[in-house]
């Protein structure tokens, strides 16, 4: 009876662990925008619905990834991801669009000598409706 008891606690105990190292998150986004040799791209996206940000980590260019800048009152940062694909370092950003509108989310960069912080890639992002009269 305990051995059943302990084996159904440890299988669910990893795919808890499973579903949360993918590079999703455990999450399932209705679209990732990919942004490695364009510097802004955009995308739609409905409100309440998740979407991701990848980007290829600057660190062969010697820099480092700081963080992103976006407006928390449209846009809620699900999770961070960094992860290696193949041998690359990447990143993975994943947002919850919260308010309709159109918003920026910058990702931001820094030399690993110092100094400013700079904008490495941008995404604009327009949730919801398409504005129009039966939408």
């Amino acid at each position: 009876m305990y051995f059943f008891a302990f084996l159904l606690i440890f299988i669910l105990a990893l795919s808890a662990c499973a579903g949360s190292s993918s590079v999703n998150g455990g999450l399932s986004p209705v679209e990732t925008i990919v942004l490695d040799d364009e510097y802004s791209a955009a995308l739609s996206v409905g409100k309440n619905e998740v979407f991701a940000l990848d980007v290829l980590s600057p660190a062969a260019k010697g820099y480092r990834i700081t963080g992103a800048a976006f407006d928390p009152v449209m846009l809620r940062m699900e999770r961070f991801l960094e992860y290696d694909d193949d041998g690359e370092p990447r990143a993975r950003y994943l947002f919850t669009a919260m308010q309709e509108g159109v918003s920026d989310v910058l990702v931001r960069m820094v030399s690993v000598d110092g100094g400013d912080v700079i904008t490495y890639r941008q995404a604009t992002v327009t949730i919801g409706s398409g504005g129009g009269w039966f939408d």
